[in-house]
């Protein structure tokens, strides 16, 4: 499909059919890219953390790897250094 760009204000825009909002299913905020010289409009993500989970779950767990919790994380700085 081709369309025009049209002067709007001191923006200029393009208008998208209803269809083809629609089929990529686009609501009032869209995201904007440039990539590679092209525009690219995508729908929002309602949740930036989203599959962050399965990644996680599908990058696994090294064994080898020590979780820094608890004991771990103190140093002898934090007793001598700070003044309360």
């Amino acid at each position: 499909m081709e369309t025009k760009i049209t002067k709007i204000g001191n923006s200029q825009g393009i208008i998208i059919p209803k269809a083809i909002i629609e089929q990529c299913g686009l609501t009032d905020k869209v995201s904007l890219e440039v990539k590679d010289s092209r525009l690219i409009v995508s729908q929002i993500v309602a949740n930036p953390r989203q599959g962050w989970e399965e990644a996680i779950i599908a990058a696994g767990v090294d064994e080898d790897e020590e979780l820094l919790m608890g004991d771990h994380l103190e140093h002898s700085w934090d007793e001598e250094e700070w003044t309360w």
